[in-house]
């Protein structure tokens, strides 16, 4: 299957579980579809009110500092300067990850802004462990206390 997007790329797509398949191919290119909707995704909503989700509304769950950057894309205004281009360029750093998992790259904000906001102790559950794992380490950089309860599977 061919689709051709509005700035005249053409991405090919085929099933990796094909009935001849017998290898899965991990894709050489990503694209950022929501650049191409002709209509924006609507933002989240509050699940009581279904309006959309307001800073205050996040308040009772996370630390201002978190709620800030939540709203706040990484947007690589340097990069695109020295490229002297139109596009819109964003970034993620993922660096070196002591769990095994990108996980750690919101987990030790997240603990750290709780601790800048006086709690002590962060509570939270994990799947296979990685999450949980990440805020236990994240926990040890600060000295916050930390439960991790497992979901069973």
């Amino acid at each position: 299957m061919q689709i051709r997007l509005s700035n005249g790329y053409r991405v090919r797509a085929r099933s990796a579980l094909a009935a001849d398949s017998t290898a899965i191919e991990i894709p050489r290119q990503w694209y950022n579809l929501i650049a191409d909707l002709s209509v924006k995704p609507p933002p989240p909503l509050h699940p009581k009110t279904y309006e959309p989700v307001k800073s205050e509304d996040l308040a009772p769950l996370f630390p201002d500092e978190l709620i800030k950057q939540d709203r706040l894309p990484m947007k690589a205004k340097r990069l695109e300067k020295l490229l002297d281009t139109p596009a819109r360029i964003y970034y993620k750093y993922e660096g070196r990850s002591p769990a095994g998992s990108h996980k750690p790259n919101t987990a030790v904000p997240q603990v750290y802004y709780n601790g800048q906001q006086g709690i002590k102790k962060v509570v939270t559950e994990t799947g296979a462990g990685q999450w949980g794992g990440s805020v236990a380490f994240a926990c040890s950089l600060y000295g916050l206390g930390c439960e991790v309860n497992q979901d069973n599977a």
